[in-house]
């Protein structure tokens, strides 16, 4: 198994580690992890690369090579590489001077692997991450990502890091299908479909619709938006893998019926085994929810949203 770090932003640590986990656990069931402070290891057959690709809350990854005591006896199983830069990240309670130990690093393997040092743009990049309980050497190349971008936005839309994490939280891989049934401008279908999940949007606003479908186009996406209500999940049942979708509440929802009763009457329609995330506003009750996993996100005092994962 390949051992891989990841150390966390600090963004809504218990909703980043789980992602990491969701997205490892997609391509690898037997996938093990250890957490230390905003360090999150994981065991896997999965590459650090393919993880940290779909991953929304993480600073820096790369292959663990392991622990290490004395700087000067740090070694690598890598090949020589054309440039190198080394980083220190202290995750420990203690002051520890980064920038002199990134050098005496940096010059121990200068030294050692005849590599010449690039802090702006190194073939290879080192990490010495620093906790509480243990000191970890790691490394990383590059990782190439482009995000999605959005032609038409709305006030009211979901913040795009809180649809691409619900998206990994679903568990799916490349070529599976989610389905938002109430997909107004297209944030979680765009994260889906830019990690190589199938989507299909669902709206009963046709404006909402038109404004998907165009940031869709925007990105070469070819999703399938249906101007309907959420009931449609009925006629496309055996084509999703599962739920992934903003409540919408307040000024965002156009619909006479309560948010309550909107979640409601959306899970008879959803298949039981069905994987469904959603997020709404905290202040709710649902009985089908009383054994779900579930998140807070505090936006503001007057708000907090709940995502759910059933």
């Amino acid at each position: 198994m390949v051992q891989s770090f990841f150390v966390l932003s600090g963004e809504h640590q218990q909703l980043a580690r789980d992602e990491l986990v969701c997205i490892s656990k997609s391509y690898d069931a037997n996938t093990r992890h250890l957490v230390e402070s905003r360090l999150v290891i994981i065991k896997s057959k999965i590459t650090w690369k393919k993880i940290a690709k779909r991953a929304t809350f993480v600073r820096v990854a790369g292959n663990l090579v392991g622990t290490f005591d004395d700087i000067s006896k740090i070694e690598l199983p890598v090949s020589r590489p054309d440039t190198f830069a080394c980083r220190v990240v202290n995750l420990s309670s203690k002051k520890i001077n980064t920038s002199l130990m990134e050098r005496d690093v940096g010059a121990i393997l200068k030294k050692r692997i005849d590599s010449k040092v690039s802090l702006s743009n190194p073939a290879l990049t080192i990490y010495l991450v620093i906790t509480d309980n243990n000191r970890y050497i790691g490394y990383a190349d590059a990782l190439e990502y482009q995000r999605p971008k959005k032609a038409i936005k709305y006030p009211t839309e979901l913040d795009w890091k809180l649809g691409r994490c619900m998206v990994n939280l679903s568990q799916l891989k490349e070529g599976k299908t989610i389905c938002d049934p109430f997909c107004g401008t297209g944030t979680i279908l765009l994260e889906a479909e830019s990690m190589g999940i199938r989507s299909i949007g669902i709206d009963f606003d046709s404006k909402m619709c038109e404004i998907t479908s165009k940031n869709l186009a925007a990105n070469g996406y070819k999703s399938r938006v249906v101007n309907s209500t959420y009931h449609h999940i009925l006629k496309i049942k055996d084509k999703t893998d599962a739920i992934v979708t903003d409540v919408p509440y307040g000024i965002a929802s156009r619909s006479s019926m309560p948010p309550k009763k909107i979640i409601e009457d959306l899970l008879s329609v959803v298949p039981k085994k069905m994987r469904t995330v959603l997020v709404y506003k905290k202040g709710m009750y649902i009985k089908e929810f009383d054994k779900a996993k579930k998140y807070e996100i505090f936006r503001h005092k007057s708000l907090t949203r709940v995502i759910v994962v059933k």
